[in-house]
């Protein structure tokens, strides 16, 4: 099977579920998409703890507000994730061992529209369709693109290190990416809540705990550096690298590396940061593309 075959099955899951005219039961989805039903408990435990899909009283799944929200508009989120773009993020996985992620940036808010996990160890964090507000620091790839006004009020929501995030919009126009850390004291415990994670199964953790988990490990990850930083001749920790995506030259969409390591190699973080803006630049090509086919009819 092509592609990345956990984000096929999620696919195959939501096509089904759109194509039918009643609800269905996991056993009917499992045997329609072919996969095996413990697994497509999860895939739909998942989907249903992020909206898109639902189950009614009977157990049986249909669609859910998320899923049909992405999908009401032809410029929505879902529309940019095509077998194309999902190739690339298999590309740009199978280069770094990274999990990878796509969002979609509003004014104010964050939307998971794709996951690619690795096999070395799944990208924790938010789930399809799920959002958080965007403030310092995150967002900042796509920030750094951004009017003067919006930069305003994504660094008035915290005032207090106002200069520090002018340094880190900086960054990203000098880099071409934002790149997080967690503090210097807390790099093993990031690394150790991914390996939790990735050896438990994101989807088959008790969602409470899971929940925990992916808080802790964002809250560890939330410090970004500035060149300054980075330009240093020794190993330093890593938890995300962030590459801005544009669609009709907007940065829409920001595509995030799961590095998740305590000790990161100077040549090693470069190699990451080369993949990922390339990535960002080759899904920004295949954006504008679809779009002008979309013009033209073709």
């Amino acid at each position: 099977m092509p592609g990345s075959p956990p984000t096929r099955r999620v696919v195959d899951t939501l096509e089904h579920l759109a194509a039918s005219d009643a609800p269905l039961t996991i056993a009917q989805i499992a045997d329609a998409v072919g996969v095996a039903r413990p697994t497509m408990s999860a895939i739909l435990s998942e989907l249903d703890a992020a909206g898109w899909v639902e189950r009614d009283a009977s157990r049986a799944y249909r669609l859910g507000p998320g899923a049909a929200g992405l999908g009401s508009s032809p410029a929505g989120p879902a529309s940019v994730i095509t077998p194309d773009v999902v190739s690339v993020l298999d590309e740009l996985v199978a280069a770094t061992t990274c999990g990878v992620t796509v969002s979609r940036i509003s004014d104010d808010r964050m939307t998971v529209v794709a996951k690619v996990h690795s096999q070395a160890r799944p990208v924790p964090g938010l789930g399809l369709g799920q959002t958080l507000t965007v403030s310092y620091p995150t967002a900042a790839a796509v920030m750094a693109w951004r009017s003067s006004k919006a930069q305003a009020q994504w660094r008035g929501r915290a005032p207090d290190v106002r200069q520090r995030a002018s340094g880190v919009l900086a960054t990203v126009r000098d880099l071409g990416y934002a790149a997080y850390r967690p503090a210097s004291s807390d790099a093993s415990l990031v690394e150790s809540l991914a390996d939790l994670l990735s050896a438990v199964g994101p989807m088959l953790i008790e969602p409470t705990v899971r929940r925990s988990a992916i808080r802790q490990l964002a809250e560890l990850s939330s410090r970004a550096y500035r060149s300054a930083d980075l330009l240093v001749d020794e190993p330093l920790p890593i938890s995300y690298l962030a590459a801005p995506i544009f669609h009709e030259g907007r940065p829409d969409y920001e595509l995030q590396l799961g590095v998740l390591r305590s000790s990161v190699e100077p040549a090693e973080r470069g190699r990451f940061g080369q993949a990922l803006t390339e990535a960002a630049a080759r899904v920004s090509a295949l954006l504008d593309a679809e779009t002008a086919c979309g013009r033209t009819g073709q």
